[in-house]
């Protein structure tokens, strides 16, 4: 039973939506460090940009991350509510523009999960050995297991986030071991062996061109996810004070992971050796390999694999709460909008969810093979997901520039002109990443990619619309 004091008594309490309030400080660390850090997004700037994706993740830190963090820490500390850019975007610019930023949240979602499963079986794959590799190319396989562990991790979040903590907790130190692993061996490897792509300071310059401006939009979605903790706004324990600090703490883990591993990559791998699926495993192999020891890749391999269950954890956990909130607001139907009688957790909305991905994930694998349905995933995931980041930017300078800030509130540095500069640089760098997502990789048929992602974007928008304008007629 929930109680004004809390749930059995916890001093945790419980928010006004009923929501238990479960995650502390270094919850949210872990949470932020296990949904944004993805060791496939090394294997996207190493393998596409060489060791010139060092100074592109610099720049995506300063102009994208530090942005939304501000931006995040700002508006949580002033509305922390469920729902975040969704609750956000409402009260900046109306119930229709909070509705269709938090179906792009939702939806995004909805299609990220097969994209991460794909990640995560590859290297479940990798354990197996070199004799079992073919699995990886094939989709009845990589589809079954994917949605296996899916549900799996749907019954921990139906449980509550005092259960499914504990897999975003384990896929975080799923993330770190191997990460540090990594660029431990990177570094060993270059003083020992020199480096297995070549360095050469002209190297660093990006070269743009049609085939491979679309890496900096993934560069820019690896830094994302700092709205996470906030779309749980009602689950944290005093998110006024718990949200910036995790912010900042993981902020800093973060992007020292991303720009040492990416390095440590180069350093293991000869850039085409990068796999898409299977590289941080690969290199690990690489090193131990030459350093004559050979158990190391096997177990990083499911370290990694742990961290993808415990990222789709985590993003199922807070896009779930999208629909849960639209529920409440009668712009989904209500059902969406119920909790669990024993487990007090948005179980209709995380059972609609779980069923509408399976089916994508199913669909993802007809008709194409499993590596360009992970680069059509994410190249779409992309495009959708920052369709919000738009709107928290915009909503940002609305409500964050010009108005004084409430008790509680944490301010932008630098005042109203510092306030503009976040928000103005911020919005820009998330559109250019949107049109560079926009591009279609080298090989690609322009037509039938941007028919895909144009006409699949166009047809998630307009249903959101009419569900919206449904719900305004109810």
């Amino acid at each position: 039973m929930i109680t004004p004091g809390g749930v059995d008594g916890q001093a945790s309490g419980a928010s006004s939506t009923g929501l238990r309030r479960e995650l502390g400080l270094w919850d949210l660390v872990l949470l932020n460090v296990v949904a944004i850090v993805g060791l496939r997004w090394w294997l996207t700037s190493a393998g596409g940009y060489g060791y010139a994706a060092l100074p592109l993740w610099v720049f995506a830190f300063l102009c994208f991350f530090v942005p939304s963090g501000l931006a995040v820490i700002n508006l949580t500390t002033r509305y922390p509510e469920e729902g975040g850019i969704y609750a956000w975007t409402k009260h900046a610019f109306g119930d229709n523009h909070g509705f269709i930023s938090g179906w792009c949240l939702w939806t995004n979602n909805l299609i990220y999960f097969p994209h991460l499963l794909i990640f995560t079986v590859g290297n479940l794959v990798f354990i197996l050995g070199e004799k079992h590799k073919a699995l990886v190319a094939s989709p009845p396989f990589m589809a079954a297991l994917s949605l296996l562990i899916f549900w799996v991790v749907v019954w921990f979040n139906v449980l509550g986030l005092r259960h499914a903590r504990w897999l975003n907790n384990l896929g975080a130190y799923g993330t770190w071991l191997p990460a540090t692993l990594l660029i431990v061996l990177g570094a060993f490897a270059l003083w020992r062996y020199g480096a297995a792509t070549p360095f050469h300071a002209a190297g660093l310059v990006p070269v743009f061109s049609l085939g491979t401006v679309s890496f900096f939009s993934a560069i820019c979605f690896g830094f994302s996810g700092l709205d996470l903790g906030a779309l749980m706004g009602e689950e944290i324990i005093e998110p006024r004070k718990n949200v910036p600090r995790a912010i900042l703490i993981s902020g800093v883990i973060i992007t020292l992971i991303y720009i040492l591993g990416t390095a440590a990559l180069l350093v293991a791998l000869p850039q085409e050796n990068v796999g898409i699926l299977d590289g941080v495993a690969a290199a690990i192999a690489a090193v131990q390999e030459k350093m004559g020891i050979g158990f190391l890749a096997g177990i990083m391999a499911l370290l990694i694999a742990l961290g993808g269950v415990g990222g789709c954890s985590a993003w199922l956990a807070g896009c779930s709460r999208i629909p849960f909130v639209a529920g409440i607001d009668r712009y989904l139907p209500p059902a969406f909008g119920r909790l669990h009688p024993r487990h007090a957790t948005p179980h209709v909305a995380l059972l609609v969810t779980g069923g509408i991905s399976s089916l994508l994930i199913l669909v993802g694998f007809i008709g194409v093979d499993v590596e360009q349905a992970y680069l059509f995933l994410a190249d779409f995931t992309i495009v959708v997901y920052f369709i919000p980041y738009l709107y928290l930017f915009a909503a940002f300078l609305k409500l964050g520039v010009p108005a004084a800030a409430p008790d509680g509130a944490i301010p932008v540095p630098g005042g109203r002109f510092g306030g503009i500069v976040v928000g103005v640089v911020g919005f820009l760098t998330t559109l250019v990443a949107i049109v560079f997502a926009l591009i279609p990789p080298t090989g690609s048929n322009v037509w039938v990619f941007e028919g895909k992602i144009l006409g699949g974007c166009a047809l998630l928008l307009g249903f959101g619309w009419l569900l919206y304008r449904r719900g305004q007629r109810g």
